[in-house]
């Protein structure tokens, strides 16, 4: 659309009057501006009006950088310079086309400069200026330093010798991965530069890092904020500190071990003030949810959450302490770490310094007159054996296994040492679980019949051509998920209450797989059914599930 174009339907809209037009001439004369530019620089116009305007006579898309976590690799099109002076940035790309944010998109001589720049076609869109200077000053100026009050500065650099860009820099990076929801942090050393990764919905993503000559400082600035050595660089360690951001505390574990390239580093982030989750909102299906709630309702015995690290296990154990607490009861738990603090019970931290682990923690509790117990972990036999113990004494016990399945967390306790009549007496059920990313609601689409996906158990391709019966759908990506596809996680669960038959197999040491076939016979849902009825409701995709699941259809 020509200029001249555009200056019509100004006026004719009402946007802008006549004697607004000379005026804008006059500034674009006198400061060789284009007409977009001109409009923003003497105000004349709100700018969601003007971008309203922009959006629909040049049927160009909108971008919202408030809470865009850019690629590092993208980013790297482009120098920082040239977008700072000419207020771009690049968002995303897609084959040999760039998504780049701009504020004029009438600007073709900047957008033919994209194009040479990066040998790649420029799909330009409106952003906010607001936000994009907030993303230019996190992403490109973090490699300059920071202005701070001068004695903070001088202290910093005093007592710890650490510049005051790597302060700043550490800062704008637990600043950022709050504001993008991530659970961990991964500082990575390579050969020439270092690598920043965001562990968001379970999944990393790489985000652009500071200058390469700033990776010892910012190693260094972390360590001392974790209180650990500095200058001991041969042997993992670990440590942790609290850090405030965007209102909110965080309780940051630190992990530092030693490769050959330099020292990697995990932040793992832990809100202090983070809302629990109740049962009904794990993503559980009401038969697994009535037999859940069914089996926590007993006075005692012990309820197992099995899965990998990072499954949700502390979540589904928090909940249902939530769902049991009253006045009436008195609520314990021993964990490593805590990892938000409850104010309906007693938390203990274990502590390996002073010989406060899981087992003598646990005898310790038996003693202050508990009615429900959450032991974090069973990892050895003689907590396993403390926790039976409390068990058939009259305690209702919460704990986790590390274990792929429901059945096979049985097997475990066998191998651990305990006898297979006592847990037939005292185990009330196992759940297995894993997380699986949600598909974003604004963005996800279906299937076309062209594009070929796997099939659900007992499903035909005839049945999923019926599409007002089955719809299957697929990520696709937008700005509200960080062009992910996704926006959060459920679980996906299988519950195993242990009956009178399969106590009596439990007894005979019968294996998990004898287990698992009886289980299925009497109709249980295993994880897989579980996730599939997710795909099928449309809350995510067959990849997503394979992804978590590692299982073939």
């Amino acid at each position: 659309m020509e200029q001249l174009n555009i200056e019509q339907r100004l006026i004719k809209e009402g946007i802008i009057s006549q004697q607004q037009l000379q005026t804008l001439k006059l500034e674009q004369e006198r400061s060789s501006v284009s007409l977009v530019k001109a409009i923003r620089r003497l105000n004349f116009v709100p700018e969601e009006k003007l971008i309203d305007f922009l959006a629909d006579k040049l049927h160009l898309a909108r971008f919202s950088l408030a809470n865009f976590l850019p690629s590092g690799d993208v980013l790297a099109l482009l120098p920082a310079e040239f977008c700072e002076q000419n207020k771009v940035i690049p968002i995303f790309k897609e084959g040999n086309e760039l998504a780049v944010g701009v504020l004029d998109p009438l600007d073709t001589s900047l957008l033919e400069e994209l194009r040479f720049r990066t040998g790649l076609f420029i799909k330009p869109y409106l952003v906010k200026e607001e936000e994009l200077n907030n993303i230019l000053s996190q992403y490109y100026d973090a490699r300059k330093p920071k202005t701070a009050p001068a004695s903070l500065v001088e202290e910093q650099v005093r007592e710890e010798g650490i510049k005051p860009s790597a302060i700043e820099a550490v800062n704008l990076l637990l600043r950022q991965a709050v504001k993008v929801n991530a659970s961990d942090i991964h500082i990575e050393p390579q050969e020439k530069a270092m690598r920043l990764r965001l562990r968001i919905d379970g999944v990393l993503k790489e985000i652009s890092p500071p200058e390469a000559g700033l990776y010892s400082a910012f190693i260094s600035r972390i360590k001392i904020m974790a209180n650990l050595d500095i200058a001991e660089k041969r042997i993992p360690q670990d440590g942790r500190f609290t850090f405030n951001a965007e209102d909110e505390v965080l309780d940051v574990r630190v992990s530092v071990i030693p490769t050959i390239q330099g020292e990697s580093i995990v932040l793992r982030l832990l809100r202090q003030n983070v809302d629990l989750l109740t049962l009904a909102e794990l993503g559980m299906l009401k038969e697994n949810l009535d037999k859940y709630s069914r089996l926590i309702q007993r006075p005692s015995g012990i309820i197992l959450v099995t899965g990998p690290t990072g499954s949700g296990k502390t979540t589904t154990l928090y909940a249902s302490l939530l769902t049991l607490k009253t006045t009436e009861k008195n609520i314990i738990t021993i964990e490593d770490p805590v990892e938000y603090k409850l104010d309906f019970c007693r938390q203990i931290q274990v502590n390996s310094k002073v010989n406060l682990a899981f087992a003598t923690g646990l005898r310790s509790i038996l003693r202050h007159d508990p009615d429900i117990i959450m032991v974090g972990e069973i990892r050895d036999l003689e907590t396993a054996t403390i926790a039976i113990q409390a068990a058939l004494t009259g305690h209702l016990v919460f704990s986790t296994l590390h274990t792929n399945d429901a059945a096979s967390a049985v097997v475990r306790l066998i191998d651990m040492g305990i006898e297979p009549f006592l847990i037939a007496s005292c185990l009330n059920g196992v759940v297995a679980q894993r997380l699986i990313r949600v598909l974003c609601p604004k963005c996800k689409r279906p299937y076309q019949e062209s594009e070929g996906y796997p099939l659900p158990p007992g499903i035909t391709a005839a049945a999923l051509s019926n599409k007002e019966k089955l719809v299957i759908y697929q990520a696709q990506g937008c700005q509200d998920c960080l062009n992910t596809g996704f926006s959060g996680r459920n679980g996906i669960f299988e519950i195993m209450e242990l009956t009178p038959t399969i106590g009596r197999m439990v007894v005979q040491k019968s294996s998990s797989e004898e287990i698992v076939s009886f289980c299925r016979k009497q109709g249980m849902k295993f994880l897989y059914d579980d996730g599939w009825q997710k795909v099928l409701s449309g809350a995510t995709t067959p990849q997503e599930l394979l992804r978590v699941l590692g299982t073939s259809v």
